[in-house]
């Protein structure tokens, strides 16, 4: 067997042990599946299933990452495996990428991070840490193998000694700048020369529009998001069905920019409302590429136990439109009769049942008195224990007679006969 690109003499094979230990020559930083082995006949390499390059970092393997197969010729194959074993001598070394401009990485932004390592590849999994360097009570960072790799080109494949790194969206971070290590399970370690800057980011509260927390009567209510930095000089607003503005207060953040608790005041009432957040005193907005959020639907209820629409929207054409989306809340959501579907997502809390039923209701607006009630879902299979929020999503058919209609959503407590209804959709549902 031999190894292009290795010395002969790095290359040794432990016959009792069944191991081919592979000493890596300094510079090499490429995935070792892409390094070339030549065998006698008789012999073959076999990756294992499940053997892709996240094995190198995440170290599910540790250092087994290929066996060789060799087969006597003419019989009866007695196989025998062979595990590769690799070792680096030469110093582990990291620094960030060139193209990170002031070293920064915007928070929750979505960027990727890229280190250059070298003399990386030793068989052994690490991890990456950040330490905040001015504040000794901010949270360190770490960062798992499996959450990162080997950045990839198209067209060109793996970049050589580049590592691609996305900070997950729920880590705690305090911003300011952070020194960056590698550390290895083997006890090999490295330290970038200069810390990348972790800045705020664009807020936003959700990726579809709406909260799925509500205040209950006007009382404080926690929510939650990305970059609610207090720094930040934050407000938030509430727009009701008929435009009238309210201010809240907020009286709590969290260090670390992911929750906030606001108070609408007990003088609200309860119903639908756009949720606006100010950074400064302008309007915070965050573009995902498709949609564009600084409009979230917010939700007063009377009791917990008066459950909420949190979002209705219709999905039967090419161009989906949400009827969360607030410059339209004076266009009917308009459905086909019998054609199509839509979908309704909708909240309740602190039911002691071990049953409930849930219908849509919709009550007609041109055809004053009629009221319509459709069950959703399947009855009698669920249990719900009390003090518990739950969100539930089912789709709607417009299978009603052609009108407008205001719709609710009813929950049915069927061991106590107990009904609790939403406020009613603030968009009017047509069916055609």
């Amino acid at each position: 067997m031999e190894v292009v690109g290795i010395d002969k003499k790095s290359v040794s094979i432990d016959q009792v042990k069944n191991r081919i230990t592979v000493e890596l020559p300094e510079g090499m930083n490429h995935s070792l599946l892409y390094t070339k082995v030549k065998l006698t006949k008789g012999a073959e390499l076999v990756p294992r299933m499940y053997g892709t390059r996240i094995d190198l970092i995440c170290g599910s393997q540790e250092d087994k990452f290929f066996m060789v197969t060799r087969k006597d010729a003419g019989m009866m194959p007695d196989t025998v495996k062979y595990e590769f074993q690799f070792t680096q001598k030469a110093p582990l070394r990291i620094e960030l990428a060139d193209e990170h401009k002031e070293n920064q990485y915007q928070i929750a932004g979505g960027e990727s991070l890229y280190i250059k390592v070298e003399n990386f590849l030793d068989g052994s999994p690490g991890e990456i840490r950040l330490e905040h360097q001015l504040d000794p009570t901010a949270p360190a960072i770490t960062i798992g193998g499996c959450d990162f790799g080997f950045e990839e080109h198209p067209g060109v494949g793996t970049l050589d000694g580049q590592l691609e790194l996305v900070i997950p969206l729920t880590t705690p971070i305090v911003p300011g700048p952070y020194a960056v290590s590698f550390r290895k399970k083997n006890g090999r370690m490295a330290t970038a020369s200069k810390p990348v800057v972790l800045t705020k980011g664009p807020i936003r509260l959700s990726w579809s529009g709406y909260l799925p927390q509500r205040s209950i009567n006007g009382a404080p209510v926690a929510i939650t998001g990305y970059n609610l930095y207090e720094s930040s000089n934050l407000a938030i607003g509430l727009i009701d069905a008929e435009g009238k503005r309210y201010q809240t207060k907020i009286t709590k953040y969290d260090p670390f920019g992911q929750t906030l608790t606001f108070d609408p005041g007990r003088n609200i009432k309860p119903g639908y409302y756009t949720l606006q957040i100010f950074t400064n005193g302008k309007l915070a907005s965050y573009y995902d590429g498709t949609w564009a959020f600084q409009n979230y639907r917010f939700a007063v209820t009377k009791t917990s136990q008066q459950p909420f629409i949190m979002m209705f929207e219709r999905s039967n054409d090419k161009n989906q439109e949400y009827a969360d989306v607030y410059s339209y809340r004076d266009k009917p959501l308009a459905f086909q009769k019998g054609i199509g579907v839509g979908f309704l997502y909708w909240g309740f809390a602190n039911l002691k049942t071990s049953t409930l039923w849930f219908d849509v209701e919709l009550e007609s607006i041109t055809q004053p008195g009629y009221v319509k009630r459709t069950d959703i879902g399947i009855r009698n299979l669920s249990t719900y224990p009390e003090g518990v929020e739950w969100t539930i999503g089912d789709p709607f058919y417009p299978n009603y007679p052609p009108g407008k209609y205001r719709m609710r959503v009813v929950v049915t407590n069927p061991e106590t006969h107990e009904e609790y209804k939403s406020e009613p959709f603030e968009r009017v549902v047509e069916i055609r």
